[in-house]
């Protein structure tokens, strides 16, 4: 009988010791995947922080060229070694605004700046063409010069401020922490704005490209998905994508709350995206291009354009400004509503001619500003309008526009398209008081339409 107990107790040993075992096996196999995990997730934070911290070494660079060569320009004579330079600070403020684009920030945190260094970019090339062409610079262009050096060198000085601390943080962390309305990055950059500068009235990428005059974001009321919702949204945009070819890189808590990825498209192209948290819709994607072949007409080009922003649910667009640079077309979408083109939510997309693809596209004006507008009926006619164009100016088209203007104020006009000169001008008239509201002018160089 005793034996019997002692057997059974130990049998009862032996099924704990196995328990144990098991459990303790399972404990560690836990522990193992869980730090199998950690691990890649912290060499994917470390990679993404490598290339952050790139981008922002390589800012520093392009935004202390371009102080130092407009500071040589402005001290030169205006001859082909100036040519030279304005050349360089349009390529380096052209890089400034990409390393700026592959940082984590709230694009309309800071879009004050991204527009100046794209308009020094812009208006260095314009006067370089000049050069180029044997004119001379007007006093009015070179006293714009010296103050676009002037603000230039502020923020210059901000910058290199504000890289002192970069460096010994860490960025990811900082993209991370919302603050109000912007990631703690964002907000370190708003302090890194220009001095006011009176830049000369140019279009660079076709009417009111930049109309992101309505602050708050007046669309995106979906639900909000979560990442996994978003990358199937994303294998099902883009076709010959699978969810392994689609690596999440994080989120962006700005403006506009964003899930990040990086596709791997065909011939190891890399697409960066960013969707939106609410409804999963694309807002941004840019991917490198190479080629200057064009197997594409701009016809077919502005096609699938459209094509792919119906695609992503933006629906009735029409294109109301095109251009080629080198082997690429670039095409501006707005939704037309009662025949009136709707400016203030425009659509960018960029399309390689060589192969077909749409390799640029953004949409976050579209998602500012996009609402079912009440239109007023004119009060007067196209034939009225085009009277307030000045004699001199052949008017090749009119047509009603709903134009955002100062003070956030969305304007029915009639847009006069004209030429003079061989240069082509924009007229903004109002449909109701027929009072001009807005002259533009297209700025054109041996590139084509400077896109900024």
């Amino acid at each position: 009988m005793e034996n019997a107990k002692i057997k059974k107790n130990n049998g009862k040993t032996i099924l704990t010791i196995i328990v144990i075992s098991i459990l303790s096996v399972a404990l560690v196999t836990l522990v193992v995947l869980y730090s199998i995990s950690m691990s890649n997730q912290n060499n994917l934070k470390t990679d993404l922080e490598n290339v952050y911290q790139k981008n922002f070494s390589e800012l520093v660079d392009n935004v202390n060229n371009v102080e130092v060569k407009l500071s040589k320009v402005c001290a030169s004579d205006y001859n082909s070694y100036a040519k030279k330079l304005l050349n360089e600070i349009s390529k380096n403020s052209s890089m400034a605004s990409t390393n700026l684009a592959s940082l984590p920030v709230s694009i309309h945190g800071i879009d004050e700046t991204i527009k100046f260094i794209n308009q020094v970019g812009g208006y260095t090339e314009v006067m370089a063409s000049k050069l180029e062409k044997g004119e001379t610079l007007s006093n009015e262009e070179i006293s714009t010069l010296e103050k676009l050096r002037d603000s230039f060198s502020m923020l210059k000085t901000k910058i290199n401020e504000l890289s002192k601390n970069i460096y010994s943080n860490n960025i990811f962390n900082q993209s991370t922490k919302l603050d109000g309305d912007y990631n703690e990055f964002t907000l370190k950059l708003q302090n890194i704005k220009a001095g006011d500068v009176e830049y000369p009235t140019m279009i660079y990428d076709g009417p009111f490209s930049d109309s992101t005059v309505n602050k708050k974001i007046k669309n995106l009321n979906d639900e909000k998905v979560d990442k996994e919702t978003a990358k199937q949204k994303l294998v099902d945009i883009f076709k010959n994508i699978s969810k392994s070819s689609c690596s999440y890189l994080g989120e962006t808590n700005g403006k506009f709350k964003t899930y990040d990825f990086e596709l791997f498209g065909n011939g190891n192209q890399t697409i960066y995206v960013q969707v939106s948290q609410n409804g999963a819709h694309l807002l941004t994607m840019s991917c490198s291009d190479n080629s200057s072949k064009q197997n594409y007409t701009l016809k077919q080009a502005k096609d699938i354009a459209i094509s792919f922003a119906e695609q992503n649910g933006l629906g009735n667009m029409e294109c109301v400004w095109s251009d080629i640079i080198g082997g690429d077309a670039y095409i501006n979408l707005a939704p037309i509503q009662n025949g009136v083109i709707i400016y203030p939510d425009l659509v960018k997309v960029k399309v390689d001619l060589a192969l077909g693809n749409v390799i640029g596209y953004e949409s976050t004006t579209y998602f500012t500003n996009h609402i079912q507008r009440k239109l007023d009926i004119p009060k007067i006619t196209s034939t009225t309008a085009r009277t307030k164009v000045p004699n001199g100016y052949e008017i090749i088209e009119t047509r009603l526009c709903l134009a955002p203007l100062d003070y956030n104020r969305e304007v029915l006009c009639y847009e006069n398209i004209c030429v003079k000169n061989d240069e082509t001008y924009y007229f903004y008239v109002n449909a109701q008081t027929n009072q001009i509201e807005n002259i533009l002018k297209i700025v054109e160089t041996d590139n084509g339409n400077l896109l900024l």
